[in-house]
C-alpha cells in the first residue's frame, strides 16, 4: 500500500502524522522552493463501486500548510481540503470552536486559528484535517490511511 515517502496509519492513531507535522515546523523547513512545505493526509481510496462515479479518480487529501514562505511557522494554520466537491467542502464540514473555513476560488480551505503567542496544538490541527476528510464520506473506514512531507510546493500555481 505504501510508496515510498508515504506513511500510513489508522484512524484512531495520528501520532506518525502529528510528528511529521512538528518535525517540519520545528525544522522551520522552507521548502524546496521557499514557499513552505504541506503535510499531506490522505483518506483511504473508495470501494470499486464508488469509485466509478468518482470525478477525478484520485483520493480525498487533506494539505496542512505547516510551513509558510521563508519557512515561516505561525498562526493561523491553513488546510486545504482536494476532494471532488471542490470549495463546496468547505460547508459541507462542520465548524469546530477556533476554527474557519473559506471557499477561496473554488478551493476548501479550514483555518485554525489561534492568538498570537499561543502554543501549537499539532494535534488538533491535524485531528481537524481528518475529521474534515471524515465529514465529506458516508463512510470513513479505521485503515487505509496515509502521509507525506510536500516539500515541493509553490504557492499560486495551478495544481
Amino acid at each position: 500500500m505504501d510508496e515510498p515517502g508515504w506513511v500510513g496509519f489508522r484512524r484512531a492513531d495520528a501520532s506518525a502524522v502529528i510528528d511529521m507535522v512538528r518535525a517540519v515546523a520545528e525544522a522551520r523547513d522552507p521548502g524546496a522552493f521557499g514557499d513552505g512545505v504541506e503535510v499531506v493526509i490522505e483518506a483511504p481510496r473508495r470501494g470499486w463501486l464508488a469509485r466509478l462515479f468518482d470525478r477525478d479518480g484520485l483520493p480525498d487529501q487533506a494539505r496542512i500548510i505547516v510551513t509558510k514562505h521563508g519557512g515561516e511557522v505561525g498562526y493561523p494554520f491553513d488546510i486545504q481540503l482536494l476532494t471532488d466537491s471542490g470549495g463546496r467542502a468547505a460547508r459541507q464540514v462542520p465548524v469546530r470552536r477556533g476554527w474557519a473555513r473559506s471557499n477561496s476560488a473554488g478551493i476548501a480551505y479550514l483555518i485554525q486559528k489561534g492568538r498570537p503567542g499561543a502554543a501549537y496544538s499539532w494535534g488538533d490541527l491535524v485531528g481537524g484535517a481528518i475529521a474534515a476528510l471524515c465529514a465529506l464520506r458516508d463512510k470513513h473506514p479505521e485503515k487505509g490511511w496515509r502521509a507525506t512531507v510536500d516539500r515541493s510546493v509553490r504557492r499560486g500555481e495551478a495544481r
